[in-house]
């Protein structure tokens, strides 16, 4: 899978620094209804809207953790899968590592309820479904006021960035 961006303190705060710690993997979609329409999720409690997906669990594959995760944050059932790039993050203030298994995927429609972890209901994590150009617009119009919430937005920016060029 093809390198979207490496981050790290250097790029996001200006500062050096190298963190060793083993990495977390994640998985993230860029996700398409039926409508036409793109999931974007948004954490009341920071004003923060990212693309859905979340953390591999141990024995999982990429693909089947993203299925799981589209399904919890969405109430949706993948349709056709595409590899889009992966971000790798290094941030050397936190001692964290990431990388993060980004998607382009279809669905036909919701048919659960989403299930989501005690973290996303504290922080007031609700789904919205809009066009590509309005989904750009909330991730890149956010303003991060903290270290974490800069990565957050770099990393699904990169993705988008892609993303649109690829559809072009």
């Amino acid at each position: 899978m093809k390198k979207l961006i490496e981050l790290s303190d250097i790029l996001i705060l200006g500062s050096d620094g190298w963190s060793n710690s083993k990495p977390r993997i994640t998985v993230r979609a860029i996700l398409r209804n039926s409508d036409g329409l793109y999931a974007v999720m948004y954490a009341k409690k920071f004003g923060l809207y990212s693309l859905p997906g979340g953390g591999v669990e141990e024995g999982e594959s990429l693909i089947e953790a993203l299925k799981r995760e589209i399904l919890e944050e969405t109430g949706c059932v993948c349709d056709s899968i595409d590899d889009l790039g992966y971000v790798y993050e290094n941030r050397a203030e936190s001692d964290y590592t990431q990388y993060s298994y980004y998607y382009v995927v279809s669905c036909k429609g919701t048919l659960k309820n989403m299930t989501l972890t005690a973290q996303e209901i504290e922080n007031g994590t609700e789904l919205l479904w809009c066009p590509i150009d309005k989904v750009i617009l909330l991730i890149e119009g956010f303003c991060p006021k903290t270290y974490q919430q800069k990565y957050l937005k770099a990393r699904d920016v990169a993705a988008l960035t892609e993303y649109i060029g690829k559809k072009l």
